[in-house]
């Protein structure tokens, strides 16, 4: 078995966590890779170090020849350090120990799903995949499993729910989420047919055929015949005009995932409580890449999702407007003065009502979104204030900088304060008396005592000689 270094995980804020994860990406773009390269002996020191390989390999054997050091970016993975494990039951575990999965449904839902096995090619020993912290190879990409883990807290998850992912990646939080909804209405958009691809092959092996992947640009999507879902998860932050994606939200359900604010982007929990009203609650700061715009912004959006077929069974479910129609029809046929009282009720009931597309007697408002953010007063959702992401980056930069110029200073004055001290010793070695002289310099540019003039004589009993003793 190959040597491991497990981490042993430190809890962090969201605030904090939030901060350093923006300063990374920062990094990233701007900066390059960041790597710090310290020996292993010393750095490791908080480290749990699972058993050497009774017979090591020749390529350990000649890695062990040479000073064994880290390159890795040290001060976020101290700040965000998430090791959790090797496995998707120790990171399920991890996430149930932390607090992030309460409840025994979600447990069940992320043990059923192994997230090793969503990233293609993926090398065999590779841990990363199993921590809880995101991964990206290329476009394929998963956030942190203790995000999924709160938003699928929040999205109040129950048997029978429709849901939609937009921005379905992988499809392993569709994959967790079809655990507890079962084979209901369960739709995913990307942009990548080769993520798609992907998805589809996962829920094959896993027979859930009946979750759907698209290949569109969400705001391509038709919010007037698309059908409505009870439940909503954004993997990209909306803001501005990408609010109105929360169309595809039935009255009554609940949408969960990276919105822009006033003050930033923060994960948020939105139940529509009417057609143009809904209640907001602030779940974490975050940094997310935002929602692309559609590549044809002057053309009506014009795909549309499949809606189910109409049956007696999910009547409940559909729109009110669709509801009304198929009311005003049945009626119409106990009506004599009406032309469809000669057919019998059967026929639009088994084969007419199930063609009729479930959108045809809807529409969407054009009136304003508004938000009520906590119980606060309602305010027109687009409205994002003065929130300036470029001035953000900016001030999280400085930041970094304050900070590394403090632990510079800090370094420089432990070393300072070892190379006086050793000065100090060395004059006490040359005489126990004189250890005070290793002080003597000034440490301001304020007048100092002068010192002592040379005493003219030499020669004179118990004096000295230019502040030094004289010989025997």
């Amino acid at each position: 078995m190959a040597r491991r270094r497990v981490c042993k995980h430190r809890y962090m804020t969201p605030q904090l966590s939030a901060v350093a994860l923006e300063a990374w990406n920062i990094l990233e773009q701007h900066l390059g890779t960041w790597s710090f390269c310290v020996r292993m002996e010393s750095e490791l020191s908080g480290l749990d170090e699972r058993e050497e390989p009774s017979e090591p390999s020749e390529a350990s054997t000649r890695r062990s020849s040479a000073p064994r050091v880290i390159t890795v970016p040290l001060l976020f993975r101290r700040l965000l350090d998430r090791s959790t494990g090797y496995t998707n039951d120790s990171l399920v575990s991890h996430l149930v120990e932390s607090g992030a999965i309460a409840q025994s449904h979600i447990e069940a839902a992320f043990r059923a799903v192994d997230r090793g096995k969503f990233l293609p090619n993926l090398e065999e020993g590779t841990s990363e995949v199993y921590d809880d912290a995101p991964v990206r190879f290329g476009h394929f990409h998963m956030s942190q499993p203790s995000l999924y883990a709160e938003a699928v807290a929040n999205l109040d998850l129950s048997p029978g729910l429709s849901f939609l992912n937009v921005g379905s990646g992988t499809g392993y939080l569709s994959s967790i989420v079809s655990e507890i909804t079962g084979p209901a209405l369960h739709h995913g958009v990307d942009l990548y047919s080769d993520l798609l691809d992907h998805a589809q092959d996962m829920l094959r092996v896993q027979n859930k055929e009946y979750i759907q992947f698209f290949e569109v640009n969400a705001h391509d999507l038709d919010l007037v015949m698309c059908p409505r879902y009870d439940r909503m998860y954004l993997g990209a932050c909306a803001g501005g005009q990408s609010k109105r994606l929360l169309a595809l939200l039935q009255v009554g359900g609940v949408a969960v995932g990276p919105f822009e604010t006033s003050s930033g982007q923060y994960i948020r929990r939105v139940l529509r409580t009417s057609e143009t009203t809904f209640d907001v609650k602030n779940l974490k700061q975050v940094s997310f890449g935002r929602l692309l715009p559609s590549e044809e912004p002057l053309r009506r959006p014009s795909f549309v999702l499949p809606s189910p077929p109409w049956t007696p069974s999910t009547h409940a479910a559909h729109s009110k407007g669709f509801r009304n129609a198929v009311r005003e029809v049945l009626l119409s046929t106990t009506r004599a003065n009406s032309p469809a009282h000669i057919v019998p009720r059967d026929i639009f009931v088994k084969h007419v009502f199930g063609f009729m597309h479930p959108r045809w007697f809807s529409s969407a408002t054009e009136d304003p979104f508004r938000e009520r953010l906590d119980g606060a007063d309602e305010q027109p959702m687009d409205d994002e204030g003065t929130y300036d992401e470029d001035s953000a980056r900016l001030q999280v930069l400085r930041t970094l900088a304050m900070f590394a110029r403090q632990q510079r200073d800090l370094e420089a004055q432990e070393s300072d304060d070892a190379m006086r001290n050793r000065i100090q010793s060395l004059f006490r070695m040359l005489n126990p008396n004189l250890g005070h002289m290793a002080h003597t310099a000034p440490d301001s540019d304020e007048d100092t005592e002068e010192p002592p003039e040379r005493n003219p004589n030499p020669n004179a009993e118990g004096e000295s000689s230019g502040g030094y003793p004289t010989a025997g």
